[in-house]
Parts: structure tokens; sequence; C-alpha cells
């Protein structure tokens, strides 16, 4: 019983394919790394490490950035290889939300994934931390643009209502 137990399993394990797991490990950026998005003097668009690290956790499961990496990637054939016509896309978006795993690694992450192809799987995880990196930092740009778009526009208030001021004293003078 046990040599055909074991002949089986035997015989199981070498008709099964074989899976290869990619994984990255990431840890938080450093300050030095993320210095040239602090404005000097600017003080209220210090952009944190932390936050930055926390940005990037928040976009590595949102489905909304999943959907752009798959679109630009071209991944959707790919992914609906055995597509029917009640298979819908919001499916297969999910499908590939489960593919990878994102756990917390002490003060870093690790993101992995699990594919037939030991190439596939580690181009997929390589291009998904490169396309988050990149949109997260878009996203950080942005929000600093907005930000010294706001000041500017709250700096000339400022300057106009002075400006407004000091002509209504010289008014007030004159009469």
């Amino acid at each position: 019983t046990t040599l055909v137990a074991a002949l089986g399993s035997l015989v199981f394990a070498l008709y099964q394919p074989s899976i290869y797991k990619a994984e990255a490990l990431l840890l938080p950026p450093k300050s030095k790394d993320i210095q040239s998005l602090n404005i000097h003097g600017v003080q209220e668009i210090a952009v944190a490490p932390v936050k930055i690290f926390e940005d990037f956790k928040k976009g590595l499961s949102s489905r909304i950035l999943q959907k752009k990496f798959i679109n630009e990637f071209e991944l959707m054939e790919i992914l609906a290889g055995e597509r029917t016509v009640e298979t819908r896309d919001e499916e297969i978006y999910e499908n590939f939300a489960e593919m990878f795993k994102i756990e917390n690694v002490g003060g870093g992450i690790s993101i992995s994934i699990e594919l037939l192809d030991p190439n596939d799987a580690a181009q997929w995880t390589n291009d998904y931390v490169n396309f988050m990196d990149t949109e997260t930092i878009s996203q950080i740009v942005d929000q600093l643009k907005n930000s010294i778009t706001n000041q500017i526009r709250n700096i000339e208030y400022t300057i106009a209502s002075k400006r407004e001021l000091a002509q209504r004293r010289r008014s007030d003078q004159i009469l």
C-alpha cells in the first residue's frame, strides 16, 4: 500500500505543471530618495517618505490602477484566454487582483505572483512595481502642482487685498 501510494504521488507530481513564483521586496524610500520632490522654502508642500510609501501601497490595491496596468500592457487577451460570452471584464480584473499577493514584511512590503512561466512571472512583477512607482510619483507631482497653484492664488489674493486696502487708505487720507 505504501509503495503504491508513493508511486501514485510520484506520477502525480511528475505530471503537474511547474509553478514559478516571482517576488519583489520593497522598502520605504529614504529622505534623500525623495529630495527632488521637496520644495525648499515652502514648508506646506513638504513630502514625507512615509506618505509616499503609503500612497504606493494604496496604489498597489487600487482597481483603477490595476485596470490601467492591464490595458497599458495589453494583458486582457492573456488573462481572458478561456473567455466565454458570460465572462465579464470585471471578473477578469478581479482574477488579476487575486494573482498578486501583497503582504507587509517588516517595514516594507512583498509583492509576488505565481505563474507557469518564470520569465512571465518576473516580467509581470517588475512591470507592475515600475508601473505603480511611476503612477505614485505622477500623483504626488500632481498634488504638489495643485498645492503650489493654490498657494500662488492665495498669495495673489493677499497681494490684491492689501493693494485694495492701501488704495482705500490713500483715498481716505486724500479726503
